[in-house]
């Protein structure tokens, strides 16, 4: 699935960069970057989901300049059959598209005073990855982000806490949790790893955008331990695999619940003991980040 998604999200930057390339002109091109953000910057994305995008400019450029581009940007990628982000976290939203020096001073305010937005703008804008333009100005939005890291542990706690927001699907015995035979996949299983993920690379500093790549480098770190490494990356693998093949059934259509009535002894099997992975790593990160002294 790890390969599969990688390969997507390549196909999905080339249409970026070439779009972004035909509609802005090479004076106002060279001078921003274009980036993806959520799954698609960590490559994980599979069938298109939502927009997630934002356009960083080069300090002292007219920022003016670039919003009906931005706006043709999105409509020409919606044609396409990228749908548009609910959120409207997208290039043609003027909170998206901005000076590298507006950014910066957005990265200082989520630390000083963070609201449930601001962690999440923060979550997204650390999974950026650049598909156009000049990647430096991504990097250095990045190194602001590092900066305020130091010493933030009462932060951190607060950014991973969300990984304990949803139960995990599975009772005592081991029995899975179901409403109407079916179980949210992502609530249950992939968003406790990404996040809780996300918030040890961000803890570390780390440059890789790549649940899996993140994975591998806080295993080589010594963050985590080399088995239960292996036993995360197989667990989203599964929870990956069975909301595909769910998706895919319904012909495409996106949606995170998988019908346990349609998968065989195996997959249930599997199943179970991912979700017990996921209650393991929620511990892990609760002992970690000292979660159960959030208030």
């Amino acid at each position: 699935m790890d390969y599969i998604a990688k390969l997507v999200s390549e196909l999905n930057a080339k249409v970026y960069e070439k779009l972004y390339s035909m509609i802005l002109p090479e004076a106002l091109a060279s001078k921003a970057c274009l980036v993806v953000m959520g799954s698609e910057g960590r490559k994980e994305q599979l069938l298109k989901t939502d927009q997630d995008n934002a356009l960083i400019i080069e300090d002292g450029m007219d920022v003016g300049v670039y919003e009906p581009y931005m706006k043709r940007l999105n409509a020409t990628l919606i044609a396409f059959g990228y749908p548009p982000c609910e959120g409207n976290i997208m290039v043609s939203n003027p909170y998206w598209c901005k000076s590298k020096k507006a950014y910066l001073d957005e990265v200082e305010r989520w630390f000083d005073t963070p609201s449930m937005d601001d962690a999440m703008h923060l979550a997204i804008s650390f999974d950026a990855t650049a598909v156009a333009g000049d990647g430096s100005l991504l990097l250095e939005v990045k190194k602001a982000l590092f900066r305020h890291i130091e010493a933030q542990t009462t932060f951190m706690a607060h950014f991973a806490m969300p990984v304990l927001a949803f139960e995990t699907p599975i009772g005592f015995f081991a029995n899975l949790i179901a409403k109407e035979n079916k179980i949210d996949v992502k609530k249950g299983g992939i968003f406790p790893i990404v996040h809780g993920i996300r918030s040890l690379a961000l803890e570390q500093k780390m440059d890789v955008c790549d649940t899996v790549g993140r994975i591998k480098q806080l295993t080589h770190l010594g963050v985590l331990e080399s088995d239960f490494s292996g036993a995360l990356i197989e667990a989203l693998d599964t929870f990956l695999n069975l909301r595909l093949k769910e998706q895919l059934q319904r012909g495409g259509i996106l949606g995170n619940e998988v019908n346990l009535e349609a998968l065989n002894e195996l997959e249930l099997e599997l199943l179970k003991d991912s979700f017990k992975i996921v209650n393991k790593f929620k511990k892990f990160l609760t002992h970690h980040f000292k979660l159960s002294m959030v208030s």
